[in-house]
């Protein structure tokens, strides 16, 4: 059978016009891959907006921090790691979790803030080795009292990141489960439900994390692009 030009041409053109289709009606995604490595990161986020942390002394930092296993930086691959601004191995990472987690457990880490923020976007980053300890099914979390805890975004399925030390971003309104966000929080909290290693051996481990938002009373929007140092809370958490 044969196949005309005129066919060829008509058969084109309408595959541009299902993708122009798409695109208009706003399908979402599951994020966009920013990149690999810390050159990667956006940078300025809400936890250090002048990207001036000091994780061996933790300070500098405009953000209070808490986990529920490993609560520091440097140590052992401990939890707060993930926001020292650096992808890499060894104390660039959180790595394993707690040995023998019961069914029902999690793990997370949050980071308090003075202030209330509406959360625009967010990076969420793997780490340099071992897959199986990605999280698979996670979710983000905020709060205003730090007991009482809404799910923002969740995810549950196969493992996103394809590449080791990979960021991912994601942007409100724009990954499908993760809507425009209208209300603020001072706490923002990531929980890790399931890994592919689960609940065996070194289970768990997470390269870095990024949240970016606007003050409750503040109407400025920040581009997720820029990696342009942001002014927000200013006043830094000396501890």
């Amino acid at each position: 059978m044969k196949i005309t030009k005129t066919a060829l041409a008509l058969a084109g053109l309408l595959l541009m016009i299902g993708a122009i289709s798409v695109v208009e009606a706003g399908i979402k995604t599951h994020g966009e891959v920013l990149g690999v490595g810390t050159d990667a990161l956006l940078g300025g986020d809400l936890t250090d907006p002048e990207d001036d942390g000091l994780p061996d002394e933790d300070t500098n930092y405009n953000a209070k921090f808490t986990a529920s296993d490993e609560p520091a930086f440097g140590g052992g691959e401990s939890a707060f790691n993930v926001f020292d601004n650096l992808l890499g191995g060894g104390n660039d990472k959180w790595c394993c979790g707690p040995g023998g987690i019961a069914e029902g457990e999690v793990i997370s880490v949050t980071a308090e803030f003075e202030e209330a923020y509406v959360l625009s976007h967010f990076t969420v980053s793997s780490a340099n080795d071992a897959p199986g300890r990605d999280p698979i099914k996670w979710e983000i979390h905020g709060s205003n009292d730090g007991e009482n805890f809404t799910p923002i975004y969740s995810r549950d399925g196969e493992n996103l990141f394809t590449e080791r030390l990979q960021v991912i971003l994601f942007e409100a309104g724009k990954v499908d489960g993760f809507d425009v966000q209208t209300t603020g929080y001072k706490f923002f909290r990531f929980v890790t439900m399931k890994t592919e290693n689960w609940p065996d051996g070194a289970y768990f481990q997470l390269g870095e994390l990024e949240y970016f938002g606007t003050k409750v009373a503040d109407a400025t929007a920040v581009d997720p692009k820029s990696k342009l140092t942001t002014t927000w809370g200013s006043l830094k958490t000396q501890r």
